[in-house]
C-alpha cells in the first residue's frame, strides 16, 4: 500500500491555511481531477485524494485531529464517497449559475438531480481523557484494566430521545428537509436547519431517562493493552467508546492520552535509557564486576583499572523498545566515581602508597598554561 500523502501537500495549501484558501484550493483541483470531465489515467484516484482532504481539513474538529495525530487518526472506512463531497460543495452554487449559458449542463455533469439526498449516517464525536502511567510500564509495556464512561443507545427510547412516537413532529422552519436557503446577493446557500439542527425533526417530550438526547452512560472495566516503548504525549485508541452518533451511526472512539510518570533513576532519550552508576574509586583500581539494574534484569560489568573516572559504558539492546519492532535502544551508563569513606590510619596508607607512584599528570596539564 501507497504511503499517504500530507493532506496539506494535496490540496497545495500550507499547514495555516484559512477556510477560505482550503475551498478554494479544493473548489480548483476537484473541477481539475472530476472523472466526467478528465479522462486521464490517474485523475480519478486523484480525485478521490483531493476529496478525501478536504473532507479533513474542512472540518474543525478533524482537522484538529489530524494536526495532532496525523492519518493515524482516522479508519479509511469512515470517509465519505468523493461524490458525495463533490456534490455537497457544489450543490451551493447551483442555483446562482443555473440561468447562465455557461454553466447549463452543470447539473447533469456532475450529477446534481432534483431530489435531494438523505443524510448519511454519520459517526459520533470523538472523546479524549489522560492517563498516567508507570516509567517501566511505558518501558515494558503492559495490559491493564481502567474504568472507562460507555456511551450506548438509550433503552428506554430506544434512541429516539422522545417519550413516544407521536412526540417527535416535523420542524416547521425547514418542513423535514434538515435544511434552509439563505440568499446572500448572488449566491444561494444550503445550510442545516439553526432550529432542529438538520435533522428535520423536533422532540417536543423528551425522554425521562436520557433528556431527550437519546443515549445514556454508565462506568464499564475494560482491559487494554499498554504498547512497550509508548511515550508521553501519544494516544491509545478505544474504538466506539465515543460519543454515540445522532442519526443511526457508529459511535465515535475515545483516545487515552499517556502521560508518563518520572523514574528515579532512570532517563529516556529517544530510545535510549540513561543510568548514572556510583562507583567506588577501590572498584576501579581492583577493575572488579558491578552489577547494573536494567528494566530487564541484573547485568554484570567488568571495570577496568585504567577506565577514566568520566567513562561512558553502552549496553546494546536494553533500552526503549522500537515502536512495531524487535529492536531495542541502548542502556547507556556513565559512572560516577566516589572515595569511600576511610579512618585516618588508612588514608595515611593511601598516601604513602601514591607517594611512590608516577603521579605527574596533573603537574603537566598545569605546566599548559
Amino acid at each position: 500500500m501507497m504511503e499517504k500523502r500530507d493532506y496539506y501537500e494535496v490540496l497545495g495549501i500550507n499547514k495555516n491555511a484559512t477556510d477560505k484558501e482550503i475551498k478554494s484550493a479544493y473548489r480548483k483541483l476537484a473541477m481539475q481531477y472530476h472523472p466526467d470531465r478528465n479522462k486521464e489515467e490517474g485523475a480519478e484516484e486523484k480525485f478521490k485524494e483531493v476529496s478525501e482532504a478536504y473532507e479533513v481539513l474542512s472540518d474543525p474538529e478533524k482537522r484538529k485531529k489530524y494536526d495532532q495525530f496525523g492519518h493515524g487518526a482516522f479508519d479509511q472506512s469512515s470517509f465519505h464517497y468523493s461524490e458525495d463531497i463533490f456534490n455537497s460543495f457544489f450543490s451551493q452554487f447551483k442555483d446562482a449559475f443555473s440561468g447562465f449559458g455557461s454553466f447549463d449542463g452543470f447539473g447533469d455533469i456532475f450529477g446534481f438531480g432534483g431530489s435531494s439526498r438523505q443524510r448519511r449516517n454519520t459517526k459520533g464525536d470523538d472523546l479524549q481523557m489522560r492517563m498516567s502511567i508507570d516509567f517501566m510500564d511505558s518501558i515494558k509495556g503492559k495490559n491493564a484494566q481502567v474504568r472507562l464512561t460507555k456511551h450506548s443507545k438509550c433503552q428506554t427510547c430506544n434512541g429516539r430521545g422522545a417519550e413516544n412516537d407521536s412526540d417527535i413532529v416535523s420542524c416547521d422552519k425547514c418542513h423535514g428537509s434538515g435544511q434552509v436557503k439563505i440568499r446572500s446577493g448572488f449566491f444561494t446557500q444550503v445550510m442545516p436547519c439553526d432550529k432542529c439542527g438538520g435533522y428535520g425533526q423536533i422532540i417536543k417530550k423528551p425522554c425521562k431517562t436520557c433528556s431527550g438526547k437519546g443515549h445514556e452512560q454508565k462506568d464499564v472495566y475494560e482491559n487494554i493493552n499498554i504498547p512497550a516503548g509508548i511515550s508521553s504525549g501519544e494516544a491509545i485508541k478505544m474504538e466506539g467508546f465515543g460519543m454515540p452518533s445522532e442519526n443511526g451511526g457508529e459511535n465515535g472512539d475515545l483516545y487515552i492520552i499517556v502521560n508518563v510518570r518520572a523514574d528515579k533513576h532512570f532517563e529516556r532519550l529517544n530510545n535510549d535509557l540513561v543510568l548514572s552508576v556510583p562507583v567506588s574509586i577501590k572498584d576501579i583500581m581492583l577493575g572488579n564486576k558491578i552489577t547494573i539494574p536494567t528494566p530487564y534484569g541484573n547485568e554484570e560489568i567488568q571495570l577496568k583499572p585504567d577506565m577514566k573516572l568520566d567513562s561512558i559504558l553502552t549496553l546494546k539492546g536494553l533500552g526503549v523498545p522500537y515502536r512495531g519492532t524487535n529492536k531495542k535502544g541502548n542502556l547507556i551508563i556513565t559512572l560516577k566515581p566516589y572515595i569511600p569513606k576511610m579512618k585516618n590510619e588508612s588514608k595515611e596508607k593511601i598516601a604513602e602508597i601514591f607517594d611512590n607512584t608516577n603521579n605527574d599528570e596533573y603537574k603537566k596539564w598545569l605546566e599548559t598554561f
